[in-house]
Parts: structure tokens; C-alpha cells; sequence
């Protein structure tokens, strides 16, 4: 299969730092807490970040769950990163801007064989494409 090219259109509001993205024609408002000089209309690029992690891990487990035989009730992905805002403000040169780590715990109510659950989970890890990408440090273009 050809590679498939994925697109976001961001724009700024006019006002404090919230912008709107724009994927395939759905809108997405990104905005700042007050303390990082936002209005706190929405969540922050990093929040969704964390986010594409979760639900792309989420999407892929109810995804491959049947081939892996495990019923699925419910899953829960809680995604949580460590990030110095000293770093991007530039209050400490040595501090990275990014994330220092990020974390998730993955929560799946099911009555099928542990084993199974496992095995799915393995999977999913794997081939996660956002997980992929935070570890693999794809390069950047400007």
C-alpha cells in the first residue's frame, strides 16, 4: 500500500493563543491554560497529544480484539506526560521542551482468558502509529 499523506490546517483565532485546526474539515479548538498565557477555552497541543496516544492505543484494541478472541465491555487508556514548561519559556536553557516522559495504563473490563488479553495488548503496542511515532522521533520539516 502507498503511503497515505494525513493533513491539519491550524489557524489563529485573532485572540490570546487559541487557534482552530482544521482536519477533513473537522474542527478542532486548541487553546492554553491561563497560567501559560491562554484563556483556557481548550485543551493544549501537548493535552492533545497525549490524547492521539490514548485513542489510537483505544482504536486499536477494539479493533483487534476479535482476532485475538477477547470480548471487549469497556477500555480505558489514561495518558499522562511529564513537561517543564521552564524549558519552552525560556527560563532554563537546559531543560527540554518537550515531554521528559510520557506514560499510559491500559484498563480492558473483559471476560475473556488473560492470556488472550495479553497477547492482544502485545499486538497493539507494537504496531501503535502515534506510540511509533513519539518513540521513533520522525523527522521534522519546516
Amino acid at each position: 500500500m502507498a503511503n497515505t499523506v494525513f493533513k491539519s490546517t491550524v489557524r489563529w483565532d485573532g485572540q490570546g493563543v487559541q487557534c482552530t485546526g482544521d482536519i477533513r474539515g473537522k474542527k478542532v479548538i486548541i487553546d492554553e491554560p491561563i497560567e501559560l498565557g491562554g484563556m483556557d477555552n481548550a485543551p493544549n497541543p501537548v493535552e492533545y497529544l497525549l490524547v492521539a496516544l490514548g485513542s489510537c492505543l483505544n482504536i486499536l484494541i477494539t479493533s483487534f480484539a476479535g482476532k485475538y478472541r477477547v470480548e471487549i465491555k469497556d477500555v480505558t487508556v489514561v495518558v499522562e506526560g511529564d513537561l517543564d514548561p521552564d524549558g519552552f519559556m525560556g527560563k532554563n536553557p537546559d531543560v527540554r521542551t518537550g515531554f521528559q516522559e510520557i506514560r499510559y495504563n491500559i484498563k480492558i473490563d473483559s471476560p475473556s482468558p488473560e492470556e488472550n488479553i495479553q497477547r492482544l495488548l502485545g499486538h497493539i503496542e507494537r504496531i501503535c502509529p502515534v506510540k511509533d511515532t513519539l518513540s521513533g522521533a520522525p523527522i521534522v520539516k519546516f
